[in-house]
């Protein structure tokens, strides 16, 4: 997990909490994107020079049962950060087009996989002209 919650959504998300909490917990904010910056900077630089990953060196240096509880903690977060953006996209679509919030995370869903198919079967290239035009 990079440090891709630092996005203008995110932070977006981030101040209208700040706005309903009358800004009592920003330093929370302050302090977790301050921590995760630094530990992202941290691990592209164990990276760089030792030419292995962050997962390879938890690999190498824990046992089996702590790599497996890593892994699924990773995935979790994961999987946390990718939902707030299909409920985002659904919610878009329902002040846009009015359509209801389920079918505004299948259209996302299907939008995805289309992407997905298309860098597979055409290649990167192909996505990356689609997404210039």
């Amino acid at each position: 997990m990079s440090l891709a919650y630092l996005d203008p959504g995110n932070l977006e998300a981030d101040l209208q909490s700040g706005v309903y909490t009358g800004f009592q917990l920003s330093w929370v904010m302050l302090l977790a994107h301050a921590v995760g910056l630094l530990l992202q900077c941290l691990s592209a630089r164990l990276g760089f020079v030792t030419g292995k990953s962050l997962a390879q060196h938890c690999r190498q240096g824990y046992g089996p049962r702590t790599g497996t509880i890593l892994w699924i903690l990773t995935e979790i977060a994961i999987v946390g950060s990718d939902i707030q953006e299909v409920l985002g996209s659904a919610v878009a679509f329902r002040l846009l087009f009015g359509i209801p919030l389920w079918m505004g995370c299948v259209i996302t869903a299907a939008d995805t996989f289309t992407f997905l198919a298309a860098q597979y079967l055409h290649g990167t290239r192909v996505l990356e002209g689609f997404v210039v035009s």
